[in-house]
């Protein structure tokens, strides 16, 4: 280990390039989060089914999220990040664009395929150019301004698609709200500085990733990884399937417009996604100086109260309650966000930092982003002769708690794994 790493960047560049990367996370799930608030107007229009929709907002994007997730991650390891980056924001956002064009269940799902590949190069390029600028101690934080992003990006996906497409169709807001990203593809080719790796830390750079088998090897073997990710994927499937599935709950069982429904969702996303990813990252770093365990113990606390809270939605017999206890899960499930993605940077070697985040999202996304809306889906339709057109409402009462629970059970264990785990990484990196 070097004992005088040096500076490479300045305070200012390190604010620029956050909020940088934090703009690229709202457009990045402004991209993924906008079918959500289009599905009653897609269904009408392309005469699909709920499993069809469940598909589209689910598995045809996770599908290829998922399995070109971990290439890219491996390439983030070894190639320029800012020239991988660039091209993933390129090609998700002209491949949102061209939802717009969709003609048939096909069509679409083939345009959520191309959504997802180029999404799935975010993260690894995003998380492992801040761990070069921010010391393990800041990480969290800066990871959870990082992630702020995210409700940022579901409001602008409720409020704008909702309105563009009360206004001038749901065509319009795919091709409205996907071309902008472009213009930040051209920001961070021109403006990113590829800065050495491992430098702020002053560790040894080897100058190529280590095989993919070592990678695996090297996840099987920590404890606190397993739970964690599988917490976090849990989590995941709960707010995907809420932000996936509430704006046709709230259509079909109470009458409201697009408009309406991303009016009204559009607070406790924002203001609670945000609350939940900048406030749990500077919670979890100063909770962790006392004890590092909270850093599992933390989200398995938020996300198991704020399914089992948010599940109440789905009960009420009106929209404004609905809509409040809806709020609930959406402000206490981000919280998760920014601190797992400290621990995964905290226990990868070096030339890991991009494999870490990759396999990780490859779980996640199958178990969560996939799964979780497909279910819903499938749910939805097997009781649809019962029940009607509240089917929604009981295969969210089912699908919410059940996985909220199961993800804190995960956080809790992780988090009892995390000292051993953190101190293990930190002798093996130096």
């Amino acid at each position: 280990m070097s004992s005088s790493p040096e500076p490479e960047v300045s305070d200012g560049y390190r604010r620029y390039l956050l909020v940088l990367l934090m703009l690229c996370q709202v457009f990045n799930y402004l991209d993924r989060q906008l079918p959500a608030i289009l599905l009653p107007s897609i269904k009408k229009d392309l005469v699909l089914t709920d499993t069809q929709l469940g598909f589209i907002t689910g598995l045809a994007f996770a599908a290829f999220y998922a399995v070109v997730g971990i290439p890219l991650g491996r390439l983030s390891d070894s190639i320029s990040r800012r020239k991988l980056m660039t091209a993933c924001i390129g090609v998700w956002s002209l491949a949102t664009a061209s939802t717009g064009m969709a003609t048939s269940f096909i069509t679409m799902a083939s345009a959520r395929f191309v959504v997802g590949m180029g999404e799935a190069g975010l993260t690894p390029c995003a998380y492992s150019l801040m761990s070069d600028v921010f010391p393990a101690k800041r990480r969290a934080g800066a990871f959870g301004i990082f992630a702020a992003g995210t409700p940022f990006g579901a409001l602008l996906a409720f409020v704008g698609g909702g309105w563009i497409t009360e206004i001038f169709g749901w065509r319009t807001a795919f091709i409205a709200l996907g071309l902008p990203g472009l213009i930040l593809a051209a920001l961070v080719f021109f403006t990113v500085k590829e800065t050495k790796r491992g430098n702020l830390e002053g560790m040894q750079d080897s100058g190529k990733p280590p095989p993919l088998s070592e990678v695996f090897r090297t996840l099987f073997s920590i404890p606190s990884f397993w739970h964690c990710c599988l917490g976090t994927s849990f989590t995941g499937l709960v707010y995907s399937c809420i932000q996936a599935w509430v704006p046709s709950f709230l259509s079909r069982s109470f009458g409201m417009s697009t408009g309406e429904i991303g009016s009204w969702l559009a607070p406790g996303v924002a203001a609670g996604g945000l609350i939940g990813t900048m406030m749990g990252g500077r919670l979890a770093d100063r909770l962790a100086l006392a004890d590092e365990r909270w850093r599992g113990w933390l989200p398995a606390i938020t996300t198991g109260v704020g399914s089992l809270l948010g599940a109440i939605a789905f009960t009420a017999d009106n929209w404004g309650f609905a809509v409040v206890m809806i709020s609930v899960p959406l402000l206490l499930c981000p919280v998760h966000l920014p601190i797992y993605g400290s621990i995964l940077q905290s226990l990868a070697p070096l030339r890991m930092r991009g494999a870490f985040p990759a396999i990780s999202l490859f779980i996640a996304s199958v178990l969560g982003i996939g799964i979780g809306p497909q279910m819903v889906g499938i749910a939805s339709d097997l009781v649809r002769p019962f029940v009607g057109e509240e089917s929604l409402r009981y295969a969210l009462m089912l699908v919410v708690p059940f996985f909220g629970v199961w993800a804190a059970i995960h956080f809790y264990l992780g988090g009892k794994h995390i000292p051993a785990d953190f101190a293990k990484a930190k002798r093996q990196n130096s």
